[in-house]
């Protein structure tokens, strides 16, 4: 309850500041792209409930929906939307379902269904014990070019590891990310402060027995 009132109030205060970009994103978008502005997609949330997942449209509409980022061709996005994509502004809708309950500030990157169907069962469920976050471990790290199931140790470290301190530094490190004065993360980059002292399984509080095998794991993979 204490994290969804932070992220209730800190999401409002956020969509107060970028509701303006936002704007301007989408118009330029609209202009650009001449379609509709906001992307939609279903994305896999909490206790594995489906949801509609909104961004601006960076992309023509004759790219695939579900298409991977690594079969992506950048030459065929426009400048403007390309950078959109760049500093990430085309995710700032996102926060609208930070609001709605649907998302948090942090989390592990929701997953589209048919790649969450295909990831380990135990790593799939444990994902979804948890709100999926606008930005998070993973979303930060030095492997987000890739599948999130080829680098599972970032949402494994983070749903092992999750408390304040630790959402406050990647909220930290994604704003620095965004204005150029950082690069992508490893996890040896966490800071030690951020990490609980007692990382003991009982203090986890599952609500799902998958967490329990989680946290069991070898996490330094």
């Amino acid at each position: 309850m204490t994290k969804r009132l932070a992220d209730f109030l800190t999401a409002s205060v956020l969509l107060l500041l970028t509701l303006p970009i936002v704007v301007v994103a989408a118009i330029g978008s609209a202009l650009v792209l001449r379609a509709w502005p906001f992307f939609v997609q279903q994305r896999v949330g909490r206790d594995g409930t489906a949801f509609r997942f909104i961004k601006i449209r960076t992309l023509p509409t004759t790219t695939p929906t579900y298409l991977l980022k690594s079969d992506l061709c950048f030459d065929e996005v426009p400048r403007f939307t390309r950078m959109l994509r760049d500093l990430h502004l085309d995710e700032l809708p996102q926060l609208f379902l930070v609001l709605t309950g649907r998302m948090s500030l942090v989390g592990p990157r929701p997953e589209m269904p048919e790649f969450h169907h295909r990831l380990p069962p135990t790593f799939a469920a444990a994902r979804t014990t948890v709100r999926p976050g606008c930005t998070g471990l993973w979303q930060i790290g030095a492997a987000c070019t890739g599948l999130i199931g080829d680098a599972p140790e970032y949402d494994r470290f983070y749903l092992y590891n999750a408390n304040a301190r630790l959402d406050l530094w990647i909220l930290a490190r994604t704003a620095r990310m965004m204005l150029g004065f950082a690069g992508l993360v490893k996890l040896s980059d966490v800071p030690e402060w951020a990490v609980p002292d007692d990382r003991a399984p009982a203090v986890l509080a599952p609500r799902h027995e998958a967490l329990v095998e989680l946290a069991d794991a070898d996490l330094s993979a």
